[in-house]
């Protein structure tokens, strides 16, 4: 018998057991053992520098679930199932699968944000989540950002070659303004975020990059400064927001004549029925439920998450006075639109 011939709810509930054995895996360094190149129960708790008695549990779980095999009191990874691990996505689904051990400790601080409609705050996700979370998109920008979401854009990449002021509004740690930065040294860029302890973190790592045209600020993203800059991005971010409308308020009264603000967001059309044929939504779907939705939610409004931009993005970008100038369609599944304002 397969576990696909089991009840759906079933054979989601044997998957999640097995997906957070790994998971538990990542955060104890046992699955780095195992990946390693194995060993026995023993061997494994060694490496990890674990207690051997729950090695040899968390080595039976993963043979349980698919992703290790055992002879001889030996056990090796399953390379079809487990090295994804390694890297080499577009994603980093190392960071995908961890987090699933803070995302389930969050699950009755969810209950109670679903019976009061009171969202949770982004502090509260950062406590746990760490840069967990920032690492996902880490491989999508290091591989996509300058050959596939820039250069569809040939306007802003010539602008950036130029030379020309930057802002991103919840770019986290800062990955995507590294690239630009390091990428475009006649330009300038400032990334804002409200996580003060991200910013200086961020600061740090350009620093130690030696990108002297890069800094981050403390500042909410519907306060910058008013004709600062030619071009803003928002990366993954806007659906997150308790305030987009404001952001965009502030993005449009930030923006110089001829400047554009480029937004990246999941390509779903946030119709439930038709993302279903994707064998990714319930993973978009449910962590959004956990998560996305929950940090943009505040009580009385009806909050937006990562299902929300196929639906609402073009018409709230129309309600704040921009435009659509063009759009890339990513391999990653992401929709990279170039807004402009719409007197523009």
């Amino acid at each position: 018998m397969d576990v696909s011939d089991l009840p759906l709810l079933f054979a989601d509930v044997a998957r999640w057991y097995a997906a957070s054995t790994v998971a538990l895996g990542i955060k104890t360094g046992l699955t780095d053992a195992l990946l390693a190149g194995g060993g026995t129960a023993a061997e494994l708790a060694a490496q990890a520098s674990v207690d051997a008695d729950n090695a040899a549990r968390w080595a039976d779980a993963m043979v349980a679930g698919g992703y290790a095999t055992v002879a001889d009191g030996r056990y090796e990874p399953v390379e079809d199932a487990l090295g994804l691990l390694r890297g080499g996505m577009v994603l980093d689904v190392r960071a995908i699968v961890e987090l699933l051990v803070p995302l389930g400790g969050l699950l009755p601080r969810v209950t109670t944000a679903i019976r009061d409609g009171g969202g949770i705050r982004s502090g509260e996700f950062q406590a746990a989540f760490g840069m967990t979370a920032e690492r996902v998109n880490v491989p999508m920008y290091e591989q996509l950002l300058l050959t596939e979401w820039l250069a569809g854009h040939p306007e802003i990449v010539a602008a950036l070659s130029g030379g020309i002021d930057v802002a991103e509004v919840g770019p986290g740690g800062g990955t995507a303004l590294r690239i630009l930065a390091a990428a475009y040294p006649a330009s300038r860029f400032t990334g804002f975020d409200i996580d003060a302890p991200t910013v200086t973190d961020a600061n740090e790592a350009a620093a130690a990059a030696g990108l002297g045209n890069l800094r981050f600020e403390v500042v909410d993203g519907g306060a910058l400064a008013v004709g600062g800059f030619d071009l803003v991005c928002v990366f993954d971010a806007l659906h997150h927001m308790t305030e987009p409308g404001a952001v965009l308020d502030g993005i449009r009264a930030a923006l110089r004549p001829g400047g554009s603000l480029l937004i990246a967001e999941a390509a779903l059309t946030g119709d439930a029925a038709a993302d279903a044929s994707d064998p990714t939504a319930a993973i978009v779907y449910g962590s959004d439920l956990i998560y996305c939705f929950q940090e943009s939610k505040t009580p009385g409004s009806p909050g937006l998450g990562a299902t929300w931009p196929g639906r609402g993005l073009t018409a709230l970008a129309a309600e704040h006075g921009f435009r659509e100038a063009g759009s890339v369609e990513s391999q990653a599944g992401y929709n990279v639109i170039r807004l402009v304002p719409a007197t523009a």
